[in-house]
């Protein structure tokens, strides 16, 4: 059984300013406010990607998800029904 996150429950107040600013508005601030590294730029580029990458990979997890909930409700009924269907098959044999 996993450890369930406790961050998420946290109520913060702090902003930055930024929460409506998308990760991309972000990266572009960064290198047109300061002069950083070429090697900082990339780390932000990526981290700005892997971030996009993550919440999509969430997006397509939770769809396959509830599919499987569906399917797997759908082999349940399916395994009773041939359950009953097969209990059927033996009182029918022994009543002959």
């Amino acid at each position: 059984m996993s450890k369930q996150d406790k961050y998420k429950n946290i109520k913060d107040s702090f902003s930055t300013g930024f929460e409506i600013v998308s990760n991309k508005e972000l990266v572009h601030r960064l290198k047109i406010l300061r002069p950083i590294s070429e090697t900082e730029s990339i780390k932000a580029e990526i981290t700005r990607r892997l971030i996009d990458e993550i919440s999509e990979f969430n997006k397509k997890s939770f769809k396959q998800s509830k599919m499987m909930i569906g399917l797997t409700k759908w082999i349940v009924v399916l395994t009773i029904v041939m359950a009953f269907i097969g209990l059927i098959q033996i009182i029918t044999l022994f009543i002959r």
